[in-house]
């Protein structure tokens, strides 16, 4: 028996009218691992970043209407530097594509990104979902994690799992 390949997805980039597609996709993202409430109105402003040119780049895999995939990263500077980095906010697949490879894909890309403008790129997880998993993927792709990070006092978009995780362990 031959093994049926998936067809080779690339990444492009994303242009103002994925914007509505976009925008149920980061609700998508918030409802499994929303931190804080999501305002709207700041997720388009910084999508906008993107579709600008104001240092944001915003990858996507699928043609418009049938976007699969995102990735999500600023131009940006840590608190304590001059020097600039490419900071990942954000990488989602949508459910149903999510046994194909375009996490990984997502995750070159921003390699990719990073090797282009000859930016570091800080990328990582912050989830309560499937969060082994998801490490697992990034250190294959990357390589060991330079530090990790915690949530304290805080809900999970509605769930007190973070908190109840804390205090029983």
């Amino acid at each position: 028996m031959t093994e049926t390949k998936m067809p080779v997805r690339s990444v492009r980039t994303a242009v103002s009218t994925d914007e509505e597609e976009l925008m149920v996709m980061c609700r998508m993202l918030h409802e499994e691992n929303g931190l804080f409430p999501m305002s709207e109105d700041r997720v388009r402003r910084v999508l906008r970043m993107a579709f600008d040119g104001l240092g944001g780049v915003l990858g996507v895999i699928g043609n418009p209407g049938k976007i699969e995939a995102m990735i999500y990263m600023l131009i940006s500077q840590i608190w304590h530097s001059d020097e600039w980095h490419l900071d990942e906010l954000f990488s989602y697949c949508r459910p149903e594509y999510r046994k194909s490879n375009n996490a990984k894909r997502l995750i070159q890309f921003a390699k990719d990104c990073s090797d282009e403008l000859h930016l570091p790129l800080v990328i990582g997880i912050i989830s309560n979902t499937r969060t082994e998993e998801k490490i697992r993927l990034y250190q294959r792709q990357l390589s060991k994690p330079n530090g990790c990070f915690f949530v304290y006092n805080t809900k999970w978009n509605g769930s007190d799992k973070a908190q109840v995780d804390a205090k029983t362990n």
